[in-house]
């Protein structure tokens, strides 16, 4: 993406934070991303980011850090990893500036909870105890996104450990549009097959909108076609039924992948 629209872009997004400060509603239909100021950064610099809450992407609501359970930045050293141990505010710094050239992966995890949807509005708490409960479930949110540093490129497939996890298998930085992104879909550590959505920064501006629409096959292996330049994002979620069926009805698990095609 051109230097002056990404710029264009994240102030917006930061002008909206006056309109969707601390916006973290219990709706289902709302889901987080990560969304860094630039994808592409020379070295000795520092990753910065937001978290987008909402079902318009790029711009949507904003999550504060508290609402995640934990914050990661793997290098393209298998002993590069830095922990993310200031979670609080809405603008995020890596701890220190990247040094080593290559690719990197910014993952996150949100702290899973019970959205419990009654007749009374949303609760967040299992539905035992409640009355007039009208769905019940038990929410995971993961998140990556794919930085570079300099132009070295490299692999950015590398495995955290997540519930649900995108794996991409080429470092975006070599695409362009009309390639295709090849991915890895992965459900407790296996290949999974599922479907999958993904959509760019300006495609659609409504609700649940998408640009492209596919899914893995028994090997979890799946393709994006990449239309345009831009950020974009890969979307996953799958339910099942919760073990429990006194405590809530579903359990649900959300994956996203954001990264950026110049």
């Amino acid at each position: 993406m051109k230097t002056n629209q990404k710029n264009r872009i994240w102030m917006v997004a930061l002008a909206a934070l006056a309109l969707s400060f601390f916006t973290c509603t219990p709706v289902q239909a709302h889901f987080p991303w990560l969304l860094l100021e630039d994808g592409a950064i020379s070295a000795n610099k520092p990753l910065k980011w937001v978290i987008g809450y909402g079902h318009r992407f790029p711009l949507s609501g904003f999550m504060n850090g508290e609402e995640l359970e934990e914050a990661v930045i793997l290098g393209p050293g298998a002993e590069d990893k830095t922990v993310v141990t200031a979670l609080s505010g809405i603008e995020f710094t890596s701890p220190s500036p990247l040094k080593k050239e290559g690719g990197y992966v910014l993952a996150a995890k949100r702290k899973s909870t019970f959205f419990t949807k009654t007749t009374d509005g949303y609760k967040r708490q299992p539905k035992k105890g409640l009355k007039n409960v009208i769905s019940s479930g038990y929410y995971h949110s993961y998140m990556k996104a794919v930085a570079n540093v300099g132009e070295a490129g490299g692999k950015v497939d590398t495995v955290v450990g997540h519930d649900l996890e995108i794996l991409p298998l080429v470092n975006p930085l070599a695409l362009r549009p009309g390639d295709d992104l090849p991915i890895k879909v992965l459900f407790r550590g296996k290949p999974f097959k599922t479907e999958f959505l993904a959509t760019y920064g300006g495609f659609s501006t409504e609700n649940g909108v998408y640009a492209y629409a596919a899914s893995t096959d028994k090997h979890g292996m799946g393709k994006i076609r990449i239309l345009a330049s831009g950020v974009w994002l890969i979307k996953v979620n799958y339910k099942e039924p919760y073990k429990d069926p006194e405590m809530c009805d579903v359990e649900s698990f959300l994956a996203t992948c954001t990264f950026e095609i110049q």
